[in-house]
């Protein structure tokens, strides 16, 4: 009995502990608005959610939710440790807005060479996807990757970050990790996204993204006991390994035309939600089409999708943004 009553109190540690990493982004429902299930899908696994730019005066506030959004590159892209290490060593110091300021330069360095790396645009889609993850499934990000893709000696693949949440009720650990796709065209969104989903579902990449993990731990912000606790869901000779349920989130940006026949008037935004779940309900057959297509119909998926006016401005914006430079 007393060791049944320490695993209970080493759960608990284990979910305040996360609970502890996760930061509060419900100040971005200024900025992003987000509809649970606006349309309903034959398909109890698949949830999606209708996300847009808060309307103003009757239009979309795409760069308002840009200049918000960059704010998160340091938590995004940097490990926690680092972070809280950088604000104990300095809060209450002449020197902290400095070093704040110097971990956000670093920050949007690694963003933009990481990108440069893998050969990939930089992209305010994965940076909107951690908030909404954090936000909406209240799951925090455990490892920070772009950190360790600019390290040439580290082979990254795969997932921009990886999310997980302790749930005592259930007993399980709930493992995401994500995938962002900005297209012009939803159907080519929709495609592109089935495809890296199941890429991402495949025991390869899981056994790759796991042992990321295990690797660099240390540098989530979980402590000692915390850590050990966590790391038997990834161990597949522990019994708690059965109970870690994989579960990927995506984000899907496309040209939402309709944009163009909105009024700006008081309705505006009525009239978006209206013409957005049209669009969805017919988008809805695609993409379970889609996830059968690669055999993840049977998988865990938290959807988000974005209709933005021009997904080619979206991105020159956010690039704009983090200095990332014209050809």
């Amino acid at each position: 009995m007393p060791s049944k009553i320490k695993e209970l109190e080493h759960e608990r540690k284990l979910q305040q502990s996360l609970n502890a990493i996760l930061r509060d982004h419900s100040r971005f429902k200024t900025r992003i608005k987000i509809i649970e299930k606006p349309i309903e899908i034959n398909n109890e696994l698949l949830n999606i959610r209708l996300s847009y730019p808060a309307f103003r005066q009757g239009r979309p506030t795409v760069s308002e939710m840009l200049n918000t959004v960059v704010l998160m590159l340091t938590h995004f892209c940097l490990p926690k440790s680092e972070i809280k290490s950088v604000m104990e060593k300095f809060s209450g110091t002449d020197d902290y807005d400095i070093e704040i300021n110097a971990l956000f330069m670093r920050a949007k360095n690694l963003f933009k060479r990481a990108h440069e790396i893998t050969n990939r645009n930089g992209e305010a889609g994965e940076l909107i996807l951690y908030i909404l993850t954090e936000w909406i499934l209240e799951a925090p990000q455990i490892l920070a990757k772009m950190s360790l893709k600019t390290n040439p000696q580290m082979p990254v693949h795969g997932s921009d970050g990886v999310h997980a949440k302790y749930c005592n009720q259930t007993g399980r650990l709930y493992f995401y990790w994500g995938e962002s796709k900005l297209y012009a065209d939803i159907s080519s969104a929709i495609a592109s996204a089935a495809k890296s989903l199941s890429d991402a579902f495949s025991d390869s990449s899981m056994m790759h993204e796991i042992e990321l993990v295990k690797r660099n731990l240390d540098l989530s912000g979980l402590d000692e006991t915390s850590k050990q606790e966590f790391l038997k869901f990834l161990d597949p000779f522990d019994e708690s390994y059965n109970e870690r349920h994989d579960i990927a989130t995506c984000l899907i940006g496309f040209d939402f035309e309709k944009y163009n026949e909105i009024h700006a008037s008081s309705n505006a935004e009525s009239q978006f939600i209206e013409m957005a779940n049209l669009e969805l309900n017919e988008a809805g057959p695609k993409i379970l089409k889609a996830l059968e297509k690669q055999g993840i119909s049977d998988r865990y998926i938290e959807l988000f999708i974005l209709p933005l006016p021009s997904v080619q401005e979206f991105r020159d914006s956010f690039q704009d943004l983090i200095g990332w430079g014209r050809p």
